[in-house]
């Protein structure tokens, strides 16, 4: 998690958001750092929390551990959130998607996919903790693994409009439950920090 930059979550009161980074691992005494959120506010609820519990997504696997007694600490001259080594981590491989695939009625998240000179409509039916997402269009958009598209815009009835770029990872054909055909496309967000993080807020809080 370290390596890869995984982003790890924890929820807290009030339906915040501490979206953080395991930035070191020190086992021989006991403890972990990890970078403070952008949100002051989430700092400030994390660090007052007796334990946090963390989840994040790891080259195809969802983990959840706890660390107690989060408190300021220093990492490479920056600041960060030290906690105790976690004594034990859960983990569960996620089973890829069924052919047939509901799309979330609740989730009238859309993508404006842009290519050349042509936009295609999309909808974005799920955001992973690390910024994988997954979309669904139109079959006959010509797309392939491989493929940038610069500049989707992501529209939702309660968020102001904002830009993205994607990383095209797969295309395969689905059946949706209503019996059309469509194109499932996964692929990753490339952003900022801060709109990745409004992303996930969407999908794992507002649309729980």
């Amino acid at each position: 998690m370290v390596e890869d930059g995984d982003a790890v979550t924890a929820n807290l009161p009030a339906q915040m958001l501490f979206l953080s980074k395991l930035l070191h691992v020190e086992p021989d005494r006991g403890y972990i750092l990890l970078s403070y959120s952008d949100h002051k506010f989430a700092n400030t609820a994390a660090l007052a929390a007796p334990t946090l519990t963390l989840r994040c997504n790891h080259r195809g696997a969802h983990f959840a551990f706890t660390a107690d007694r989060p408190r300021h600490s220093a990492h490479s001259g920056q600041p960060c959130i030290q906690c105790e080594l976690p004594k034990a981590m859960l983990g569960m491989r996620q089973r890829r998607a069924q052919a047939r695939i509901q799309v979330p009625a609740q989730a009238p998240v859309d993508c404006e996919l842009r290519m050349g000179e042509e936009s295609y409509a999309s909808r974005v039916v799920d955001v992973s903790l690390d910024g994988i997402g997954m979309l669904v269009s139109d079959p006959a958009i010509p797309l392939s693994a491989g493929t940038r598209l610069e500049r989707a815009i992501v529209r939702h009835p309660q968020c102001a409009p904002f830009c993205v770029d994607l990383e095209v990872r797969e295309v395969s054909r689905v059946t949706l439950a209503n019996g059309e055909r469509a194109s499932r496309i996964g692929c990753r967000i490339v952003g900022s920090r801060q709109v990745l993080e409004e992303l996930i807020r969407l999908f794992i809080i507002d649309l729980a």
